[in-house]
């Protein structure tokens, strides 16, 4: 789950947005230990939960965790064993912090559509007034996808497990090549993602009735249902690495004998990997070039260790 979520944009967004390389990873630094102290109260408020007797409160017996409301333990927890007013300050404080993080995902969803894919590659020459109605139409779509999911019995915390799953398969391996290996082009980004999602999906998910067609080593059948026992997350991952060089020497190779027709190049990785051409005045060094050059401030990524 920890490098799954070095792929999320919120966590880039933060890092980028650092007046300094050395800034950006204090901060990193600093928000590991904020998040291990934010992390105490869950865990206090879940053992208040399991030890309350609720026939002494007016929610009564069975416990949540016997209803099946475990999800719900810290909205019950500040309704029935807390004042009203801070009942009422928590949950409040709970609302604005999930209509804040449902605003910035619709917000990011819709931009990176608009921003990688359709201004990129299916509308080149987008206007400014047609790119904002994509931005809300994808916002409308991204939220009607959202609120589908409710409809779904599976609980929140296994979606957020899911999403850290996914993100951990498709876009940390992304990230790693693109930081390590100048090889990496789109078009094994692309292929290298198709092979990890179809592995697994292939080595099935029981936590959304998803079922298991490829047995690893160590797949036992309980209750009826295959579980793996071999790190398929990993194993995905691993194939997206390997995917996303292999497909991507491949097509380097097709680009650089020309065997890939301009046309099928839709990323326009011919033109990017072309050598710059220089001009006669590429030798003529301006005097002014070494000023500039102490004036760039430092890089905010490193791939340095």
């Amino acid at each position: 789950m920890a490098l799954g979520c070095l792929g999320y944009q919120e966590f880039h967004q933060r890092t980028l947005s650092a007046t300094s390389s050395a800034t950006a990873k204090i901060n990193c630094f600093a928000a590991a230990a904020i998040l291990l102290i934010f992390a105490i109260p869950p865990v206090l408020i879940g053992a208040v939960a399991a030890s309350t007797d609720w026939n002494l409160t007016s929610y009564g017996s069975p416990s949540p965790f016997e209803r099946g409301e475990d999800t719900l333990v810290m909205p019950i927890v500040l309704h029935y064993l807390t004042p009203t007013y801070v009942s009422i300050v928590g949950i409040g404080c709970i609302a604005a912090a999930v209509m804040s993080s449902t605003d910035s995902g619709l917000l990011a969803a819709a931009s990176i559509f608009t921003s990688n894919i359709y201004k990129s590659l299916l509308r080149t020459q987008a206007s400014e007034r047609e790119i904002r109605w994509v931005i809300r139409i994808c916002v409308v779509v991204a939220g009607l996808i959202s609120t589908s999911l409710t409809s779904f019995e599976i609980k929140i915390h296994v979606l957020w497990f899911l999403s850290t799953v996914i993100s951990y398969i498709v876009i940390f391996p992304q990230l790693f090549c693109v930081l390590f290996f100048k090889i990496s082009n789109g078009y094994g980004a692309v292929m290298g993602m198709l092979v990890g999602l179809l592995l697994r999906l292939l080595f099935g998910e029981p936590l959304i009735g998803l079922p298991t067609i490829l047995h690893l080593p160590g797949c036992t059948l309980e209750d009826g249902v295959y579980v793996q026992r071999s790190p398929v997350n990993t194993i995905s991952m691993l194939a997206v690495v390997a995917g996303n060089l292999l497909f991507s020497y491949l097509f380097s190779l097709l680009i650089q004998k020309n065997l890939l027709p301009e046309k099928w190049d839709v990323l326009n990785m011919k033109v990017k990997q072309l050598p710059k051409q220089r001009t006669p005045t590429d030798s003529v060094k301006d005097p002014n070039d070494k000023i500039c050059d102490t004036d760039v401030s430092e890089p905010m990524m490193s791939t340095g260790c």
